[in-house]
């Protein structure tokens, strides 16, 4: 199967991606380009038929395995989480790897995932991108599909949570010099639901723009609250109605303020 083909079935699960080779985005923006527009889709895999495909692991988790024969080998440590919790892992979608591992993927609609968790016995947690079959040295299991994949267990979820630690002294000291951006990325992590999302999205890049933050930079911090504090993401035509609105509105306030 081409990697068009997969992006193209992906989409229609709901899962976005992009094209990659030797582990480099080909596109301008890397992740933040992944789509599950066809038309979008298309474009971006207008290249050779070697590239490979990478795909955003939002409503996503990946256990990877390693399998080395002079390294680390995850099997065991596979069989002792099976003993501890029960067989989880062998009736949900998995792939194999270019150096001989796997990939088991869950879903997931946990937030705030750190994206790589590395439980240092050969098993990783992935939860941001990863690399896809039909890609170079990958290949997934026979007579299954991304229909297949399973809910993730609540105890692998916690697993890869984010668990900031902090004293209540240091808590205060921390609050008592909070600046604006740190109350901006708050209420950016509030994120926002069907609804509110353009509202949210409005809000946010306007907020940005007015303290003078680079459009450039402002749009990637967008497409990053879009992929992750907005359920469901709206779609990239969307975002960019909305970005371009905001701009425009910020350029004309600009307009009228004297130096």
């Amino acid at each position: 199967m081409q990697a068009i083909n997969k992006a193209l079935e992906l989409a229609k699960l709901g899962i976005a991606s992009y094209p990659t080779k030797d582990k480099k985005p080909l596109t301008p923006h890397g992740h933040y380009d992944a789509t599950t527009e066809p038309k979008k889709l298309k474009q971006l895999f207008k290249h050779p038929s070697d590239i490979n495909i990478r795909l955003n692991t939002s409503d996503l988790i990946v256990l990877d395995v390693d399998r080395h024969t002079d390294g680390k080998d995850g099997t065991e440590a596979l069989y002792k989480l099976a003993e501890q919790h029960g067989n989880f892992f062998s009736e949900t979608y998995f792939e194999s790897t270019p150096h001989n591992g796997l990939h088991f993927f869950f879903k997931t609609n946990a937030k705030q995932l750190k994206a790589k968790t590395n439980l240092n016995n050969g098993l990783e947690i992935i939860a941001d991108q990863i690399v896809i079959a039909p890609s170079t040295g990958y290949e997934s299991a026979k007579h299954m599909s991304f229909k297949d994949i399973k809910k993730a267990p609540t105890w692998l979820v916690d697993m890869a949570k984010m668990h900031p630690i902090q004293s209540a002294e240091n808590s205060a000291q921390y609050n008592s010099i909070k600046r604006y951006g740190a109350y901006l990325l708050e209420e950016m992590a509030q994120g926002a639901t069907s609804g509110q999302r353009n509202t949210y999205l409005t809000k946010m890049i306007g907020k940005m723009l007015y303290q003078g933050t680079a459009p450039k930079v402002v749009y990637e911090f967008a497409c990053i609250a879009n992929q992750h504090f907005v359920n469901p993401a709206l779609s990239d035509k969307e975002l960019n109605g909305i970005f371009k609105s905001v701009l425009q509105r910020e350029a004309k306030r600009l307009k009228g303020v004297s130096v």
